[in-house]
């Protein structure tokens, strides 16, 4: 127990706890002081150089502190590019000519362009999306209309029968390919679904009447030879086909040949080729590149893929 004059010679309680806030509030009050201080600097750096840049001259304090930078008027000017042409129309100012498309002008405003094939084509996207966006990217005035004309599992007889037919796909509906009057027709190959039994021969007879009813209908018509296919591991994946891998490289052998028919067809058909298979080809495996090839099912372009077909098409047409 306490005694009574140890109780005398302790401080009260409240006093030392006043003096432990009274220490705390000081330090505070130093860090939001200093902190103001920095503000209010930055503040007015900010004055002088938003004043600078609107008179087009750099001032001292920002010549002090960023010297790397270009600034218009000042003695650090952006140095001239190939890329493109400065010319200075009055002191301080530089007018930049913007540098010329590499593409020509299309003579029109407006092109319709179909595409027909197999599920090569269809999976291009139902407004063929990847190839708008090269086109539109090339050619930002010119309005493209584009029709997918891709249907899945259809060899070249199944094309051939359906060419002068409306078409009715999944979502899209459209009038027979004839009444869209196309200004520019892109034939798939219809390579990846063989003709049973295979027959090189008469894919290329079939192709060749395809072509041909494509050039009563516009004189603008290319041949798309797609991408190469895999050997090992063709069809397979979780929305793949999964076949025996002997099968898998058997087909796939069928598949080549109807692509090299395409390829092979361009020349005595006199017939622009639009040629994905041969850069996508691995010399050395004989077989496609994986990463063009879609991981899911193995046999269908993958968004690489794709993105590299359109880029392939847009190179190759000609815009009449």
């Amino acid at each position: 127990m306490l005694s009574i004059k140890s109780l005398f010679n302790q401080s009260p309680p409240h006093i030392n706890i006043v003096k432990r806030h009274t220490a705390l509030l000081m330090g505070q009050a130093i860090v939001l002081l200093f902190l103001a201080i920095v503000y209010v600097g930055l503040e007015f750096k900010a004055t002088i150089m938003e004043v600078g840049v609107e008179k087009g001259v750099m001032s001292p304090l920002v010549l002090e502190t960023s010297q790397d930078d270009a600034v218009l008027g000042s003695e650090t000017e952006t140095i001239p590019t190939p890329e493109s042409t400065q010319n200075i129309v009055e002191e301080g100012v530089v007018e930049v000519t913007p540098t010329p498309s590499p593409f020509p002008k299309p003579s029109q405003k407006e092109y319709t362009i179909a595409v027909y094939g197999d599920s090569m084509e269809d999976t291009m996207g139902s407004g063929l999306e990847y190839l708008d966006h090269e086109l539109t990217t090339r050619y930002p005035e010119t309005t493209f209309h584009f029709y997918n004309y891709g249907m899945g599992s259809n060899n070249v007889r199944d094309g051939l029968e359906r060419f002068h037919r409306p078409f009715h796909y999944q979502d899209r509906d459209y009038r027979k390919i004839a009444d869209i009057k196309p200004d520019i027709i892109v034939m798939g190959s219809f390579a990846y679904n063989v003709l049973t039994p295979h027959d090189r021969d008469s894919h290329w007879l079939g192709l060749t009447h395809l072509v041909q009813e494509a050039q009563k209908i516009t004189p603008h018509v290319y041949i798309l030879a797609e991408i190469a296919p895999k050997r090992r591991g063709f069809g397979f994946g979780p929305n793949g086909i999964n076949w025996e891998p002997a099968t898998a490289y058997e087909h796939t052998g069928k598949i080549i040949e109807q692509l090299e028919n395409a390829v092979g067809l361009s020349q005595p058909l006199h017939v622009p080729l639009i040629d994905a298979y041969t850069p996508s080809l691995q010399e050395e495996k004989k077989e496609g590149r994986p990463e063009l090839i879609n991981s899911s099912d193995g046999i269908h372009p993958s968004v690489e893929g794709h993105e590299f077909i359109a880029k392939i098409i847009a190179d190759t047409i000609e815009l009449p």
